[in-house]
C-alpha cells in the first residue's frame, strides 16, 4: 500500500541525516561537525506514531525500537540483564529457552535478530516526494505487536523488583546509618519482599507524582496510596469530585489548545530529535552480518543532539524548524510570534558545554523561570515516557487505558 507517511508495526531501515538537522543554522562549525559524524543504517521496528500525520508535514515523529543481533547489553544499575530479549522468527534462540519468538506476517529475512527491552527512541521520519510503498514490507499484525509487551512483562516486573529492593536498602541504610551492599539484578529476583501492587492509571497517573522528574524509573515502584491525588481518596471512590474544583474548572478554547493532546502546536525541541530517511527494503540495505547494535544508534542520537544543542547556543535567535512549510500552528499568531525562539529567553548551559559561548541576554528579555536546557528537557521527557510505559505494562489488561499519550 502507498501512503504519504509510514504505517506502524513495520520493520524498516533508517539513516540519520545529521547535516540536514543543522541546515537552518547556516553555521559552518555545526555543518562541519555534522559531516564528520559517521552514521550507519539501522534496522528498527516502527512501534508507534507520536503525531497526527498530515500530507503537508515535512517530517513525522515515531517511536522506533532498534533491532539487535546479540543478547541485550547488560545495565546493572538499571536491573537489565542479557536475557531480556525476544527472538524474531526464524530466530528461536533464547538463553533460558522459555520465550517463544515473535512471528512477522511475512518472512523475516535475517535469522539472528532480537527485540531488546527498553531501547525505544523518538525520531523524525522525513517526508518523501513519492509515497511510502510498504507492499513488500515486513510487518507484525496487531496481536503480535501486543505480544511484545506481554513477553516483556516479566522482565519489567524484575526491573521493578530490582528498584523496589534498591529503595528498601536505601531506607535501611538511612535508618541504621550503616552502608549496605548495593543490590544486583540477580539478587532482586529472589527478594522476599513482595513487589508493589500496581494501581489503576486513574489513581496512579505516571506524571502526577511530584517526584516523577527526579526519580526516573525508580518511581515505577511507588505504591498506590502514595500517588492518589488529593480529594480522590475517600468513601465515595475515585468518581467523587470537589464542588469547588468543579466551580473553578471552566476551560476556554485557548486552554484546550494549550493542552495540545494531538501535538499540533509548534514544537521547538523537535530539532533535537534525529531526522532520518526510511526504507522498507531490508535486504537492499543490510545483511545479517552488518546490522549495527542499538547501542550505536543511541550514541549517534546523543552525538547529533549535542551538535544541534551547541549550534543553538551559538545562534539562539535562529527560528526553530517547523513541521509545515508555511509554519502553521494550533497556537495563535500572537502566541507564536511572542514565543519566537525559546533559546532567546536565556538559560543555563549543561556542565559539558562550558566551552560554548552563550550570548548575553538582556534581563528584560528573560521571562522563563525554568532554566533547564531543551537538551536536558528532552532527556527528562524520554525517561518519563519510559517510566509510564513500564507502569502501563505491569497493569492487568482489564484496567489498562486504550493508549498512553505522548508527553511533549
Amino acid at each position: 500500500m502507498k501512503r504519504f507517511c509510514p504505517g506502524v508495526f513495520y520493520y524498516v531501515v533508517i539513516l540519520i541525516d545529521a547535516v540536514a538537522m543543522v541546515e537552518h543554522f547556516n553555521d559552518p562549525i555545526a555543518t562541519a561537525e555534522a559531516r564528520a559524524l559517521e552514521t550507519k543504517k539501522y534496522l528498527v521496528y516502527l512501534a508507534s506514531c507520536l503525531d497526527i500525520p498530515f500530507p503537508t508535514n515535512l517530517w513525522y515523529r515515531y517511536d522506533v525500537s532498534p533491532i539487535a543481533t546479540t543478547l541485550r547489553a547488560e545495565e546493572p544499575s538499571n536491573g537489565i540483564t542479557s536475557d531480556m530479549v525476544i527472538p524474531i522468527y526464524p530466530n528461536t534462540h533464547h538463553p533460558h529457552g522459555r520465550r517463544s519468538p515473535i512471528h512477522p506476517q511475512t518472512s523475516f529475512p535475517f535469522p539472528n535478530c532480537y527485540h531488546w527491552i527498553d531501547t525505544t527512541e523518538a525520531v523524525r521520519i522525513r517526508r518523501r516526494d513519492e509515497p511510502f510503498d510498504d507492499s513488500n514490507a515486513v510487518k507484525l499484525d496487531a496481536a503480535e505487536h501486543v505480544m511484545i509487551n506481554v513477553k516483556f512483562s516479566d522482565d519489567y516486573k524484575k526491573i521493578d523488583d530490582f528498584f523496589h529492593e534498591l529503595d528498601v536498602r536505601a531506607e535501611m541504610e538511612s535508618d541504621s546509618g550503616v552502608g549496605l551492599t548495593p543490590p544486583t539484578a540477580s539478587s532482586a529476583l529472589v527478594s522476599s519482599s513482595p513487589p508493589p501492587r500496581a494501581c489503576p492509571p486513574q489513581a496512579c497517573p505516571p506524571l502526577a507524582h511530584s517526584d516523577a522528574t527526579s526519580s526516573g524509573s525508580k518511581g515505577s515502584g511507588s505504591k498506590c496510596g502514595d500517588s492518589i491525588p488529593e480529594g480522590m481518596a475517600g468513601d465515595e471512590g475515585i468518581g467523587s469530585s470537589n464542588q469547588d474544583d468543579e466551580k473553578n474548572n471552566d476551560p476556554s478554547v485557548e486552554d484546550l489548545f494549550a493542552m495540545d493532546i494531538f501535538n499540533l502546536s509548534h514544537d521547538h525541541t523537535a530539532e533535537l530529535l534525529p531526522l532520518v530517511d526510511l526504507w522498507f527494503e531490508l535486504t537492499e540495505h543490510l545483511t545479517a552480518d552488518t546490522i549495527p547494535s542499538p547501542l550505536d544508534f543511541r550514541k549517534e542520537c546523543e552525538a547529533v543532539a549535542r551538535i544541534v544543542h551547541t549550534a543553538r547556543l551559538r545562534s539562539p535567535n535562529v527560528p526553530t524548524p517547523s513541521r509545515d512549510p508555511d509554519r502553521m500552528s494550533i497556537m495563535s499568531d500572537d502566541d507564536f510570534l511572542s514565543q519566537g525562539s525559546v533559546y532567546s529567553f536565556g538559560y543555563s548551559a549543561p556542565a559539558d558545554a562550558d566551552d560554548v559561548p552563550v550570548p548575553h541576554m538582556d534581563n528584560a528579555q528573560v521571562t522563563r523561570t525554568d532554566t533547564r536546557t531543551d537538551y536536558q528537557r528532552v532527556g527528562i521527557c524520554a525517561r518519563l515516557r519510559k517510566k509510564a510505559r513500564a507502569i502501563y505494562r505491569r497493569l492487568p489488561w482489564s484496567v489498562r487505558p486504550p493508549f498512553l499519550p505522548y508527553f511533549p
